[in-house]
């Protein structure tokens, strides 16, 4: 475009100069080698040479090219500036989700807040990225309760391995989870002793954990005694060391 412009201002340029040559004005051309000028003597006036004129001086025909010129590269410059901005915030979203995923990687089964909290992204924009991420099917989403976890679209990650994992999330619901682990037949009673926990507390994680199948009770006189479902056991000692 300012090409183009700079074209059209020469060539606006020329044609001014011909008709003004043509009707008895002035021809504006190079000025000859000096051997010419000496053959020339005294045809040729250069009493004006190097002089400066001022904008307002030229012909009405270059102050409009000129003119014009400027204002085709201002308006190519705003068309621009849609474009340099889609840019730079095409660039600011990668790097934005690039972040997320790496988190993710390290902190599966992570929450949209804690992923806000530890980048210091905003959370209304955290969000925004994980729907688009999972749109795009790089990472996968799962409910717990009021939490929504956060983990990579793989192979990785069993079913088995997220439900424990989301519960490995909790510190509570992780202690209790080892209590039942190092002490089978572990009942509600010598969980909220050991933990110093209510035994409400205690009983509302317990039915989570059997309502997701992670442990099973056996009813023994008037105890209820607990265990880790052995279905899920390696995933549980697996996620345990992570």
């Amino acid at each position: 475009m300012l090409k183009n412009s700079l074209l059209f201002i020469l060539f606006l340029s020329t044609v001014t100069g011909i008709t003004s040559a043509d009707t008895g004005g002035y021809t504006v051309g190079p000025c000859p080698p000096d051997e010419e000028l000496e053959k020339l003597g005294d045809a040729v006036d250069m009493s004006g040479a190097d002089v400066t004129y001022s904008f307002w001086e030229f012909p009405l025909s270059i102050k409009i090219a000129y003119i014009i010129g400027y204002l085709t590269v201002f308006v190519s410059f705003f068309k621009l500036v849609p474009i340099i901005l889609g840019q730079i915030w095409s660039l600011s979203k990668k790097v934005t989700q690039t972040k997320i995923i790496n988190y993710v990687l390290s902190k599966p089964g992570c929450t949209p807040s804690e992923i806000s909290r530890n980048l210091k992204i905003s959370l209304g924009s955290i969000r925004y990225q994980i729907k688009t991420l999972n749109a795009e099917g790089k990472v996968t989403l799962t409910k717990e309760g009021k939490f929504t976890r956060v983990f990579q679209n793989s192979n990785v990650f069993t079913n088995n391995d997220k439900t424990i994992i989301s519960h490995l999330k909790g510190s509570t619901r992780k202690q209790i989870l080892l209590n039942i682990l190092e002490n089978p037949e572990i009942t509600n009673q010598e969980i909220s002793e050991k933990l110093n926990l209510d035994k409400s507390t205690t009983h509302w994680h317990i039915q989570k954990l059997r309502e997701d199948n992670v442990i099973f009770s056996e009813i023994e006189g008037k105890f209820t005694k607990y265990f880790v479902n052995p279905a899920v056991e390696s995933e549980l000692l697996k996620w345990l060391k992570y």
